[in-house]
């Protein structure tokens, strides 16, 4: 037989049979529409998560602190051990953040405006590498880079860490805190009502001054602001409210005011250490070389991974739910063509005699299992995509969530639905209710070229 002959009976046993041919469709249009569903929703939780992590930082960047559980000095961070890690395989760069705090200050201030009448107390104060601050990513939202001696960058909320030391004490600062908010993407803005700061440090010089025990001025230095940045928590704290100096500036400062202070001289010991890999799948490597060293780290990247792995969990076990309902359509097929063998016995003996080979039958009855599957899965996996579809229009109208425009545009390509179903998803569905049925139609197929024609044609 040819196969454009199979193919046309084929379609015409799946019509004499209409209700069970139905029946049959019916039950693996719902094992498609169920596994596709779950998975869609797995995908859309699956891209929430990685929308979350990308909003979070770059990637690439590993956070390096010292191990205080080991209880020793082995795991400071110093120049030494910078240049360490700086060598390991795929690291393209390192830079370590000083502080006053770990040389051993225990109280200083930040001073601005004529007769330092603005005070900044305990403020938040890094030191820099200078040549790697362009080179770190801070986003300027005024003025330069601080690439002369003497030169400071300020966070973008640092004027309002000003104090006024003329107004009276509860009055004397702009708590903009109460005036931040944020977009549907996390990120922070000041509100439009938010009053102006008392002064502001770009193009000024400022103060930084060292005490004593007894709270007296040891030790004071004069720097010029020349630009502000943009908040980025992922670089550094001092982007938000604090200063970022120059690393070279801030040792001479320190050592000054150790000799001011008579304090010993120490080592400079850093408070953490951020490196950058040459590309995210060489995280993992350059963590586990970190980690060997003593240190404690942390990264983005892993993060993402760790999620990857919850999110290959959700979906497998939402897949294997799916699955359980077109494995009871994948038992209806079976039943079905079992009962359309028995059924056609004489018919099957009638194609024997007449000389019809044995792998044609088999491919008529094959044909006919799959050609239920691929009609369930068609249909399961189109109403599969109107399920997505009203799943997110609820979830958009009962969140809140903002659609940034455009519903429709929100609906196809926003990769914070709550369920997505990507092309191949779809596909994946056809071929896979296609596949189901084919496998449940090997047994029957199986039955139907073992009959006997002698026996076939004295059945009745």
């Amino acid at each position: 037989m040819k196969i454009k002959d199979i193919i046309r009976m084929c379609r015409e046993n799946l019509k004499r049979r209409k209700g069970r041919t139905f029946l049959s469709v019916l039950g693996v249009v719902v094992g498609c529409c169920s596994i596709i569903t779950m998975l869609s929703i797995g995908v859309g939780v699956s891209s929430q998560q990685q929308v979350w992590i990308n909003s979070m930082g770059d990637l690439t960047s590993i956070d390096v602190w010292p191990n205080y559980s080991m209880g020793d000095s082995s795991t400071q961070i110093t120049d030494e051990t910078v240049n360490q890690i700086k060598a390991i395989p795929n690291v393209k760069m390192a830079v370590s953040s000083l502080s006053l705090g770990s040389a051993g200050f225990v109280d200083f201030g930040v001073y601005a405006g004529k007769n330092d009448r603005y005070k900044s107390q305990y403020p938040e104060v890094s030191g820099i590498d200078s040549e790697m601050i362009p080179e770190i990513g801070y986003e300027l939202l005024e003025g330069e880079m601080p690439t002369k001696k003497g030169t400071v960058l300020i966070g973008e909320y640092s004027d309002y860490s000003l104090a006024d030391t003329k107004r009276p004490e509860g009055r004397n600062q702009i708590d903009f805190y109460n005036y931040l908010e944020y977009d549907n993407k996390g990120n922070e803005t000041l509100s439009p009502d938010a009053p102006e700061p008392y002064t502001k440090m770009v193009g000024d010089e400022i103060k930084l001054s060292i005490y004593d025990e007894d709270g007296k001025t040891a030790y004071t230095q004069t720097f010029k602001v020349v630009g502000r940045v943009k908040t980025n928590y992922n670089l550094s704290g001092p982007t938000n409210s604090g200063f970022i100096f120059r690393k070279e500036d801030l040792k001479v400062l320190i050592t000054e005011a150790q000799k001011a202070l008579n304090m010993k001289k120490k080592d400079f010991v850093y408070d953490s250490l951020k490196v950058w890999a040459t590309d995210v799948s060489k995280v993992t490597d350059v963590e586990t070389e970190i980690k060997s060293l003593g240190f404690e780290t942390s990264s983005m990247a892993s993060m993402r991974d760790e999620v990857k792995k919850q999110m290959a969990t959700i979906q497998l076990a939402l897949g294997g739910i799916g699955a359980v309902s077109l494995f009871v359509a994948a038992i209806g097929i079976m039943n079905t063509m079992i009962m359309s063998v028995s059924e056609r016995t004489k018919e099957i003996g009638i194609m024997k005699a007449l000389g019809c080979f044995v792998s044609d039958i088999r491919k008529l009855f094959l044909l006919e299992a799959s050609y239920i599957g691929l009609l369930g899965g068609v249909v399961g996996s189109a109403l599969s995509g109107l399920i997505s579809l009203i799943i997110n229009i609820v979830y958009v109208t009962f969140s809140g969530v903002d659609t940034e425009g455009s519903m429709f545009v929100y609906l196809l390509t926003s990769p914070n639905r709550i369920s997505i179903m990507p092309v191949w998803l779809f596909l994946f569905g056809v071929l896979f209710s296609m596949l189901v049925g084919l496998a449940a139609g090997t047994y029957p197929a199986l039955k139907a070229v073992k009959i006997s024609p002698l026996e076939a044609m004295k059945n009745e």
